[in-house]
């Protein structure tokens, strides 16, 4: 079996045991009786709040391919965003070449180096995560610290599974590197891929270090806190479309916050399963019940997926009559 057929059968098999997990564990009528009573006002708003937050990606990209001198639109670029987002769902990560393949052919830019504005944008927004992560855990110092005491040494077995998950993927983490670089130093292990690598990575630098050159480095980080302060939004307004996390406050969208995009940062398709068990983990910090906090889950991923598939296919069928235009033109 090839490595991408595995790929494709283990990372939605990851995602279906996380939300079977997720599920058994709670009390079903339960669940469906505070969906029932939402109120799904709010539900819009975060609905919206997420459509903003990726226009608002699309134009901070448009700023760094700007710095590369090549001359493209927010319109394409928001597009291409968008269908990235929903190849994700249903192939983890990778959305962001789709979303590349798509801006190079509209606005003719070179994939390596549209690549490399993406990789750059991905560390931007890891620099944002982990500083967000670092105040909330320095903010709820207490609080998280027994939660993970409790977590590890939890009676009902769950814990030893998380410290068993935990030590085996820092131990296959070290064998894959181990392998990695044997390969590379082992002689006559250097040629023809290592050259295409280098050649592809160079590109890559090139889209990587656009950063350097953007024109209005202010606006640029601007445009990266507005991404995640609706990102911020998207999470907090729908604690009150529910009546029991209405009460939570900045510090628990925080936190919520956070364990969202972990979740999502595992290669689950679309967070399927990965949300709906460590965001109901999150909020029990804040002694929000089991159940509630699996429908609270259940209520924001579930919005994100369908703003996603809805405007995620209408940019592509969009960006699909755009490029019959320009062929007919």
């Amino acid at each position: 079996m090839s490595k991408d057929n595995l790929k494709k059968i283990l990372f939605p098999l990851l995602g279906i045991v996380l939300l079977i997990w997720a599920y058994t564990k709670i009390d079903m009528n339960k669940l469906l009786v505070t969906l029932a009573d939402a109120n799904y006002l709010w539900v819009g708003l975060a609905f919206l709040a997420g459509v903003l937050s990726h226009f608002i990606r699309a134009v901070r990209w448009k700023m760094l391919v700007d710095s590369m001198n090549y001359n493209v639109r927010v319109r394409t670029g928001f597009y291409a965003v968008m269908s990235g987002y929903l190849v994700n769902i249903v192939t983890p990560r990778l959305g962001e070449v789709a979303r590349c393949a798509m801006f190079h052919e509209s606005d003719d830019v070179p994939m390596d180096k549209l690549i490399g504005t993406v990789v750059t944008e991905r560390i931007v927004d890891l620099i944002v995560m982990i500083l967000i992560t670092l105040a909330v855990i320095w903010f709820q110092m207490d609080l998280i610290g027994s939660f993970v005491r409790d977590l590890f040494v939890q009676n009902d077995g769950s814990g030893q599974v998380i410290k068993l998950v935990a030590i085996s993927g820092i131990a296959l983490a070290m064998l894959l590197i181990y392998l990695v670089v044997r390969k590379i130093r082992a002689p006559g292990n250097q040629p023809l891929w290592l050259k295409k690598a280098l050649e592809f990575a160079n590109g890559l630098f090139v889209g990587a270090k656009s950063i350097f050159s953007v024109k209005r480095p202010v606006l640029f980080i601007i445009y990266t806190l507005a991404i995640w302060f609706m990102y911020f939004i998207m999470t907090y307004v729908v604690f009150f479309a529910l009546g029991q996390t209405s009460h939570l406050g900045v510090d628990a969208a925080l936190t919520t916050l956070i364990m969202g995009t972990i979740a999502v940062i595992i290669p689950a398709p679309g967070g399927f399963g990965s949300f709906h068990y460590f965001v109901p983990l999150g909020l029990q910090l804040f002694s929000v019940d089991l159940e509630t906090g699996t429908a609270y889950a259940t209520l924001s991923h579930t919005t994100q997926m369908v703003m996603i598939a809805l405007v995620g296919g209408l940019s592509m069928i969009l960006a699909g009559r755009e490029r019959k235009k320009r062929a007919s033109a």
